[in-house]
C-alpha cells in the first residue's frame, strides 16, 4: 500500500519523467526544425559588354578583352571584326576590364573598374579606346602628309586649343569630355574638318552612325580630299549597306592616303559585296601587303572570294593562313570546319 509520502515520490517521479519526456520532444521538434532547408538566394547574372576601337576611332577586331574578378580570375574573349565583345553570366560584383590588340602589341585599353551594381537592367556597357604604348626607345613617326587645305587653315587659337585637348582626353578614353572638346572646336570653327572627321569616329562608337555620317559629309564639305573623313564615309556607308557609294568613298580614300591599309580592306569588302571579283582581290591583297596583323582578316575574304569561283583550294589556303596567324580566334573551330569543306570539294573529281 502506497503511504502518502511514497505516493508524493511516485507522484514526482512521474512529473519528472512527463518532463523529461516533453524537453525530448522540444528537443526533437527544434531539432527537425533546424534541418529544415533553407530557399537559397536568388543569383543574379549580369552581361557585360561593349566595343573597342582603335585611336583613330575604327573598330578594333583582333583584340582580346579581359575580365578579371575581385578575387584575380580572369576571363578573356576576342572582339568580333566591328569591335564588338560580350561577357554572359557573369555574377554580381566588381570586375576590371582591359584590352590589347593582337595585331598591335604597343595598342592596349588600361584597366576600367566595372561594378554590376551600376545597372539595374542586367546589362553593363563599357567602350574601350586602345592607346600606343610609345617607348623612350621607339623610332620616331613619320610624319603624315599635310593637304593645302590643311596648311591654308585659319583655325582659331581657342578652336585648335580645344581640339587638342579633346585628342588626349580621346586617347585617355574619356570619349564623353572629348566628344563635348570636339563639339566645342566645331562651334568655335565650323569648317574645322579634322574635328569634325574626329568627332564622327566618335560618334560611331557610340553607335550613333547617321550623326557620324552628317560629320563626314560636314567636313568633306570643307576638304574634298580628307582621308579620315573619307574613310569614315566610306565605312558608314559599308554599315547601311549602301555598298556602290561605299566603294566611291573608299576608292578616294585610298587615293588620297595610299598607306592607309584599313581603307584599303575597307575597299575589297565593299567591291566583294558588289560581285567586282578583280578589283575586289586586288585591294585585300593590297591591304595584305603591308604585313600589319590588323587586316589579316582579309585572308578570310580572299577566301570566300576564291570559293565563289570554284577555287576551293586556294580559298582553303587562304583560311588557313589566316588560323595559323591567329589559332585562338573565337571562330577558329568554324573557320577550321569551312577549310575541310573546301578543300574536299578541290579534291573531289
Amino acid at each position: 500500500m502506497l503511504t502518502p509520502s511514497r505516493f508524493g515520490d511516485v507522484k514526482a517521479a512521474a512529473w519528472l519523467v512527463a518532463a523529461l519526456l516533453l524537453c525530448a520532444a522540444a528537443s526533437a521538434a527544434a531539432g527537425q526544425e533546424r534541418e529544415l532547408p533553407r530557399l537559397p538566394k536568388p543569383v543574379r547574372v549580369y552581361t557585360i559588354q561593349g566595343q573597342v576601337s582603335l585611336p583613330e576611332g575604327m573598330p578594333a577586331g583582333q583584340t582580346v578583352v579581359t575580365l578579371v574578378s575581385r578575387s584575380g580570375v580572369p576571363r578573356h574573349i576576342y572582339t568580333t571584326e566591328q569591335g564588338r565583345f560580350e561577357f554572359q553570366d557573369i555574377p554580381e560584383g566588381g570586375y576590371v576590364l582591359s584590352a590589347k590588340n593582337m595585331a598591335d602589341s604597343k595598342l592596349s585599353a588600361d584597366g576600367v573598374e566595372v561594378d554590376t551594381t551600376r545597372t539595374a537592367t542586367g546589362d553593363l556597357t563599357v567602350n574601350l579606346v586602345l592607346r600606343r604604348d610609345i617607348s623612350a626607345h621607339a623610332a620616331p613617326k613619320r610624319a603624315e602628309a599635310v593637304s593645302v587645305a590643311e596648311v591654308e587653315q585659319k583655325v582659331p587659337k581657342q578652336a585648335r586649343q580645344a581640339y587638342k585637348d579633346a585628342l588626349k582626353l580621346r586617347e585617355e578614353g574619356q570619349n564623353d569630355k572629348a566628344l563635348r572638346g570636339l563639339t566645342r572646336a566645331v562651334e568655335l570653327f565650323p569648317e574645322y574638318f579634322q574635328a569634325l572627321a574626329e568627332r564622327g569616329d566618335l560618334l560611331i562608337l557610340g553607335g550613333r552612325l547617321s550623326e557620324a555620317a552628317d560629320d563626314f559629309a560636314r567636313a568633306l564639305k570643307a576638304n574634298p580630299r580628307y582621308g579620315p573623313a573619307l574613310r569614315g564615309a566610306g565605312y558608314c556607308k559599308l554599315e547601311r549597306r549602301e555598298f556602290e557609294e561605299s566603294a566611291e568613298y573608299l576608292e578616294q580614300a585610298t587615293a588620297a592616303r595610299p598607306d592607309d591599309a584599313n581603307a584599303y580592306l575597307l575597299l575589297g569588302i565593299a567591291y566583294l559585296e558588289l560581285d567586282r571579283r578583280g578589283p575586289a582581290e586586288g585591294a585585300l591583297l593590297k591591304a595584305l601587303g603591308f604585313n600589319t596583323r590588323r587586316e589579316l582578316r582579309a585572308h578570310i575574304h580572299l577566301g570566300n572570294l576564291y570559293a565563289r569561283e570554284g577555287r576551293y583550294k586556294e580559298a582553303a589556303d587562304q583560311l588557313r593562313k589566316y588560323l595559323d596567324a591567329n589559332p585562338t580566334d573565337p571562330t577558329a573551330a568554324d573557320l577550321t570546319e569551312v577549310e575541310a569543306k573546301w578543300r574536299a570539294r578541290a579534291a573531289a573529281p
